[in-house]
C-alpha cells in the first residue's frame, strides 16, 4: 500500500488501485469527486478501509503537492 502520495500519478495510482473507475487525464479533485461517487455503491467495510486510508496518507501530507492535499481532504471530509 501507499504510504506517501508525492504527486498526481501517486494518487491515481492508489484510487485506480482500490478499485475506483478513473480516466487518466482527470485532475485530482475529479479524481476525488469520481470517487466520492464510487463510495456510494461500495459496502460498509469498504467505505470504512477506505477512510482509514485516507486518515493514514493525510498524517504525510508534508511531501504532497497542494493540489494532491487539497484532494485528499475532498475524500477526507466524506
Amino acid at each position: 500500500m501507499i504510504s506517501v502520495l508525492n504527486d498526481q500519478n501517486d494518487f491515481y495510482d492508489f484510487l485506480k488501485g482500490s478499485g475506483v473507475p478513473l480516466k487518466h487525464s482527470w485532475t485530482p479533485r475529479q479524481c476525488s469527486q469520481a470517487t466520492v461517487a464510487w463510495l456510494v455503491d461500495q459496502n460498509d467495510v469498504v467505505r470504512t478501509q477506505f477512510a482509514v486510508t485516507v486518515t493514514e496518507l493525510q498524517d504525510n501530507t508534508k511531501a504532497m503537492q497542494p493540489e494532491i492535499r487539497e484532494a485528499l481532504s475532498i475524500l477526507a471530509e466524506e
